[in-house]
């Protein structure tokens, strides 16, 4: 998490981007909002998390690098990916994901998933940032914004060694979000030929208030929820915490819910334990 504010971007070409990107709309511009929040710029913060995880000593054999945010960055004057293959001295192929609400961590994985079913695709990044300084009020940040939240997955198909991707699911509710959401550990399970009782399900907490009382997720081997207040990062955080308890889980599904789209996505992975 970016909990230290910093002084807002002082410079005024985008200070006028902002303002000529807004004048057409509705949204009422309002610089005097920076000052209140944390102004954490993505290029800033993805090296601060590379290094202080030790993935910056990796990041020049990755293939593959996709970067996942639901709120703009501060600075849209710097590309993140090109920053960090200037400084890491990569060569990766790389693109951003978003406009997907807090789904778009989820969206990049399933196409993470798709390089890396290449040959030559072995290693995969995906940087997942939201940071909540903007000129704009927006209905998600509301009064207390919170801190800025970053999280990264690392994943080498190579060494066989720690987490691998097994499936990713993305699914429209259309009737029942129960339902639904069986239907999607269904397919994951059947496409990686695992039970449900191998399976640790982290889920969503509005996720879990509506399935607790079904026979699919009471023989779900364990459940937990997590905390959803830190952005899209939230429950890739949960996930991390959950893979450094060691517990000897091999099985491990993370379901998210979008619910004002109900939209449900989730991803199993088998964690190398």
């Amino acid at each position: 998490m970016f909990s230290d504010k910093n002084p807002p971007f002082e410079h005024p070409d985008l200070l006028r981007f902002h303002r000529d990107m807004l004048t057409p709309s509705p949204v009422k511009y309002d610089v005097d909002l920076l000052q209140k929040r944390n102004n954490n710029a993505y290029h800033d913060m993805s090296t601060d998390l590379l290094e202080s995880t030790g993935l910056d000593r990796v990041i020049a054999e990755v293939d593959v690098l996709l970067f996942a945010y639901n709120f703009p960055n501060i600075r849209p004057d710097i590309s993140i990916v090109n920053y960090l293959m200037d400084r890491y001295q990569s060569r990766f192929i790389s693109f951003a994901v978003n406009d997907l609400g807090f789904g778009a961590p989820f969206a990049a994985l399933h196409m993470l998933q798709h390089y890396l079913s290449r040959e030559d695709c072995s290693k995969g990044m995906l940087l997942i940032m939201d940071q909540t300084a903007l000129p704009y009020e927006t209905p998600e940040l509301g009064a207390a914004p919170g801190p800025d939240t970053a999280a990264v997955i690392f994943m080498d198909r190579t060494t066989g060694a720690g987490p691998c991707l097994l499936g990713v699911e993305m699914k429209h509710a259309d009737q029942s979000i129960a339902d639904t959401a069986a239907l999607v550990l269904e397919r994951l399970c059947g496409e990686a030929s695992v039970h449900r009782s191998q399976i640790a399900l982290l889920v969503h907490p509005g996720l879990e208030q509506l399935c607790n009382q079904t026979l699919w997720y009471e023989e779900c081997g364990w459940k937990g929820s997590y905390d959803p207040m830190l952005w899209s990062a939230a429950p890739f955080f949960a996930l991390q915490e959950l893979l450094e308890e060691k517990d000897g889980r091999e099985y491990v599904c993370l379901m998210h819910l979008e619910q004002t789209d109900r939209f449900i996505h989730a991803l199993l992975i088998r964690t190398g334990e």
